[in-house]
Parts: structure tokens; sequence; C-alpha cells
């Protein structure tokens, strides 16, 4: 964290090297922080009554903020990720059938099998040193594609995840003009983010026309009700151009890759140093049901690697703050909040906050054992209110399932060198990208 005499440019300033480092500490004390900049001001809420303030009583007078329009567009487009209002409702209400339990039920079978196939090659290199962000990037990639045409595009993943990891690494960075300037006003990132736009959707575009050929070659009409997303997305935008539901594609496969990817890999590091731990969740995988290639599809019961999962998102949460821009004047708290103020909601810092945890820094996942919830506005991985992610629970069953099968049959250990850190840009990304040992776990016949 800073010093509480940060200033808001210095925030602003920090936010684009790293989230981590960019908020004053007064934050942990205070619930509403007001910081000023040359164009607006900034003001940093995180209580529970100012959370909920502007995420669920006054939501509607608090909308994204315009740097996500600026950042996230290029990859996004207009999908439910950057959609407000009416727009937003409609999208929102035709997605909602994909995301319900009973098709989230059937979408198990492919991540069941994707985690499988992964790890199954991952064990070949068995005794070689690992480069487990690679390969979650592989896995959660082809899960994401493949619940998404359930038609092999392994051809294309490789300019897929080469396109993502450069925008998030580098086109989509954000800079102070990102933070100050709104929309309309072009600079030297909008040209590479237009030209990066034009590539990333004839890429999307030749996958829908490769899942559109698929299902004409086995009779199956594009617009059935299958076991896809993509036909669920086809069906629901109806006869609307095919421009938004490229977009609604582009979201769907960035988030669900990015967070997936990136929570399998902490949750990694995490257990890394921690093989009592690892042990226990072996015992509960090897005694779990994994025939889920049968109908109807049985998720294995993993109540202990779900708990790890949770408490890697609470440390290292993918989506480290929500923003957004306050639509008329309001005062939060007792604070003044003029119109157009950047209003943060920094959800790392909820997560590590001593007065809502015990030992907030140290990795524990007997917070969530038993079905333990915390506090409503102590832990916001997915967000909250309206714009809650839509894929919450099929994001936290994919990293349930892959890790469970991961760690059943093999130990992690730690490679050469430091840990890495956690750098929040876009995400929340390691600082580089270490190695790891992966062993054969014997078993006790063995």
């Amino acid at each position: 964290m800073a010093s509480d005499d940060l200033s808001g440019l210095g925030m602003l300033r920090a936010l684009n090297r790293n989230a981590f480092e960019a908020f004053p500490r007064r934050c942990l004390r205070e619930p509403v922080v007001k910081l000023t900049t040359p164009l607006k001001p900034v003001v940093i809420v995180s209580a529970a009554d100012s959370i909920r303030h502007v995420m669920l009583d006054h939501h509607q007078d608090y909308v994204r903020l315009p740097v996500g329009q600026r950042v996230l567009r290029p990859i996004v487009g207009n999908g439910l990720l950057l959609s407000e209002g009416d727009a937003w409702k409609s999208q929102r209400r035709a997605m909602a059938p994909a995301f319900a339990p009973k098709q989230i039920q059937t979408l198990a079978v492919h991540i069941l099998d994707a985690a499988e196939q992964a790890c199954c090659q991952l064990e070949n290199r068995r005794g070689n040193a690992v480069d487990l962000f690679d390969f979650f990037q592989t896995v959660s990639l082809d899960i994401a594609a493949t619940a998404m045409f359930s038609v092999d595009i392994s051809d294309m993943s490789p300019e897929l995840l080469r396109l993502i990891t450069l925008y998030v690494t580098r086109i989509g960075r954000p800079s102070i003009a990102d933070f100050m300037l709104p929309p309309w006003i072009p600079t030297i990132a909008t040209v590479r983010r237009a030209l990066f736009r034009k590539r990333w959707r004839n890429l999307i575009g030749s996958a829908m026309s490769a899942r559109r050929r698929a299902a004409v070659a086995t009779g199956r009409p594009d617009t059935a009700r299958t076991a896809d997303l993509f036909d669920m997305l086809a069906q629901a935008h109806g006869n609307r151009t095919d421009d938004l539901l490229v977009d609604e594609v582009s979201t769907m496969l960035v988030a669900g890759h990015e967070t997936t990817a990136l929570t399998l890999f902490w949750a990694c590091t995490l257990l890394a140093r921690s093989p009592q731990l690892q042990a226990q969740m072996a015992s509960e995988a090897m005694a779990a049901d994994w025939s889920g290639m049968t109908s109807p599809v049985v998720v294995p019961d993993l109540p202990l690697a779900r708990a790890v999962v949770q408490e890697t998102l609470r440390l290292y949460s993918p989506a480290f703050l929500t923003a957004r821009l306050a639509k008329r004047p309001d005062r939060i708290c007792g604070t003044e909040v003029p119109k157009g103020s950047m209003v943060l909601i920094p959800f790392w810092l909820l997560h590590r906050d001593p007065h809502r945890w015990h030992s907030p820094d140290s990795f524990d996942p007997s917070r969530f054992a038993d079905g333990r919830q915390p506090g409503r506005f102590d832990y916001l991985p997915f967000g909250i209110g309206p714009h809650v992610c839509i894929g919450a629970q099929l994001a936290m069953l994919e990293a349930t399932i892959v890790l469970a099968r991961l760690v059943r049959d093999n130990v992690i250990a730690p490679g050469d060198g430091l840990p890495a850190l956690p750098v929040g840009v876009l995400s929340t990304r390691p600082s580089y990208f270490p190695k790891f040992s992966v062993v054969k776990r014997l078993s006790e016949a063995d």
C-alpha cells in the first residue's frame, strides 16, 4: 500500500504500474477517501455502507468509468462487460439461460474432459521445470473455447492466446490519459487498440464460421438448443447482426480464459508451499466420483478444493477493483461526491483488511470450510450488485475441477527462484513466470 499523503495524480500513476501499491493506508481506516486530480476527484470506498451505497442502493447513479470503455472496448466491444442501461438488461436476460445451474452441469462434461487431457499431457513432462502459468493459460482457453463452440478450434488457439496476452500486458495497459480523458479524445494508444480490434474481430469471426460449418456438416442447425454456449447465445440474439454476437463471444472467451488461468496459477503458487494441504486435497480427489463422461453429468464433490479456490480468490482475485463514474452529485457516508467523480472500490483491499479477516495475509482455506460464508461486503471476487459476474459459478466449477485433477495425481513444488509477486493492471498477474516442479504422487500401493 502507499503512504497516506499520496496525491490523486500519484495514485493514478501507481495504477498504471501496480494497483497493489496505489492506495493510501488510510483506506483501511476511513469508509471514504477523497483525492484530487487536475480534472476530476477520485473517491475510494471500502466500507460496507459505502460499498452498499454505490453498488446496490444507488447503482443507477454510478455508471462504468470511461477508462473501461477506452481500455476494454477494443477486445470485448459492446459485450455484456461494458454495456449499460436497457442494452445491459437485454443482454443480461439473453445470456442468463447459458449460465443457469442446469446448463453449467452440462458444460461440466467439457471441463472434465479438457482437464483430463491437459493433465495427461502435463504428466508427460514430469521431472522437468514446468511453466504452470503457460499450462493454465492453454487449458483454460481450451475449456473456454470448447464450452463455447463444442468443436476443435485448436489451430486457432495459439493466435487467440497470443493476442489476449499482447492486449493484457501491453496494448490494453491503462495510462493516466485513459483515466483522465473522455473516450472520444484519441491518444497514441487509441490507434494501436483500433488495429488490434480489427485483427481480434477477424479471428473471432473465423472461429464462429468454423463452428457454423461444423454444425452444417453434422446436420445440426445453428439455432438448435445444444450443449454449448454459442448455440445459446446465437438463439438469444435472434436475427440481430453478428457484431454483438462477436462481442459476446469475445467477452466470454477473454473473461473465462484470463480469470481462470490466473486463479489456478496463484492457487498452485500457494499450494506449492503447502505439501500437507496438497495431500489432503489429493485424498479428497481420489475418493471423488470422476465419471462425468456419463449422462447425466456427475460433478465430483470437492469441498476442500473449492475452499482452496475461494481462499486463492481472496488473496489474488483476478478482478482486483471496480470503478464507477458519478452521474450526479452525491454524498457517501458524509463525504461530498461531485458529479463526474471517479469512484474506485478496491476488492483486494477488502480481502486483506485486518478488521475483516484474521491474519489476512495468510493462506488459510479453512476460512471457507463447511460452507462458511464471509460478510456480504468482505469478499467480492466476482463483484456485487446487478453487474455481478454472470459466469461466477462456472468459473468456480472449472477452477475447482482442474485444480483437484492436477493435485490428485501430482505433487507441485516450487522451482528455483523467488516467489512471484502480484501486479495489478488489467488483472492480477505475476511479476514474473516462475517454474514449478511436477512429480508423480505416490499412492500407498506404490
